[in-house]
């Protein structure tokens, strides 16, 4: 083997690395832990992701990636060579790379996304919707010229696209996502129970008793943390419900989305979409009931795509075999050259 090609979903909570006839080869949280003095990052990964909140004297927990976006340039470039370096290994020709971004992204945001990313040692890098990448790894052939409506909610941000024929008609991205519904339950916690939890235990509350509607049978949590007057330990029984009552300002304005964006589709697209289904992909549609949420919202079709939170790096990885019928609508490989990183 001469070299890699290499398909990257850099999300806000993940980072997801797909390559060619393996399949998904690595899929680590996007955080990193690193010296206060140097920057130098001593963790990345799973292991900084759990050292989150219990970091010794010295050493900062950061997520070099929010709502999609570098937020810290030199963290996402020494997080992201850590995760190609363990991919390739001691493979000396660097990697070819097909790379997600937010479907709005800025022409800044794109370019200061391929810099890191060349930087931290790939050969040559394509930029492709998010949204896009979803519905290739959701299974939708780029040949199809067909409509289908992608709803991708990660951790940062909600990507939705129709998609036909390779490209995307109509797309949208909505600032409210995974991480949004964690604060909202620390926030809800703190006003209710008078708890203050951490960011790990509202992840496991959402993911153990969280939902978009409610529940058949209303299940029960017990959540810990500590009094928000006393600062003493306290426990709270939480109900799903809660979760669901907490949530739903947040679900709606992305359905909100949702519908306003179908109702701008062309009428062609749009009887695709009603005779098909939408997709929802992303680590954050498998909350409880999302799909029966949107399914009443649009009057539509919904399915969860089964390990949603991989479907964008197996779509980027796909995108690599398909770069003659992307090239047609302008997406090609940029080189250090093209970005001019010195």
């Amino acid at each position: 083997m001469f070299g890699y090609d290499l398909g990257l979903d850099m999300g806000t909570s993940t980072v997801v690395i797909s390559v060619p006839s393996k399949g998904v080869v690595l899929n680590e949280p996007s955080y990193v832990a690193y010296d206060e003095e140097t920057e130098k990052i001593l963790y990345a990964g799973r292991r900084a992701y759990y050292l989150q909140g219990r970091e010794p004297k010295g050493v900062r927990v950061a997520q070099p990636i929010v709502n999609g976006k570098i937020s810290n340039y030199a963290l996402a470039q020494q997080m992201l060579r850590f995760f190609i370096n363990r991919v390739i290994k001691k493979n000396v020709f660097r990697p070819r790379v097909v790379a997600s971004m937010p479907a709005l992204a800025t022409e800044v945001e794109k370019r200061t996304m391929l810099s890191v990313i060349i930087s931290a040692g790939a050969r040559s890098v394509c930029l492709i919707e998010s949204p896009l990448c979803a519905a290739f790894g959701a299974g939708v052939d780029p040949l199809q010229p067909s409509g289908i409506f992608v709803v991708d909610i990660g951790g940062g941000d909600s990507d939705l696209a129709v998609v036909s024929q390779g490209s995307m008609s109509q797309t949208e991205t909505v600032k409210i996502a995974g991480n949004d519904f964690d604060e909202e339950i620390i926030k809800f916690l703190k006003e209710k129970y008078n708890l203050l939890i951490g960011i790990r235990t509202a992840e496991e509350i959402k993911k153990t008793i969280g939902c978009a509607v409610p529940r058949d049978e209303e299940v029960t949590m017990t959540a810990r943390g500590r009094c928000a007057d006393s600062g003493m330990p306290k426990t709270a029984e939480i109900t799903s419900n809660d979760i669901c009552n907490c949530l739903q300002p947040l679900l709606s304005e992305i359905t909100s989305v949702a519908k306003a964006m179908f109702e701008r589709t062309s009428p062609q697209l749009a009887g695709d979409i009603v005779s098909g289904e939408v997709l929802l992909t992303g680590g954050s549609a498998e909350l409880y009931g999302l799909d029966k949420l949107f399914a009443e919202a649009l009057s539509l079709e919904v399915r969860v795509v089964p390990q949603g939170s991989l479907c964008v790096s197996k779509g980027a990885c796909i995108a690599l075999s398909k770069m003659h019928i992307l090239d047609n609508y302008g997406y090609e490989f940029k080189t250090k050259e093209d970005v001019r990183i010195r």
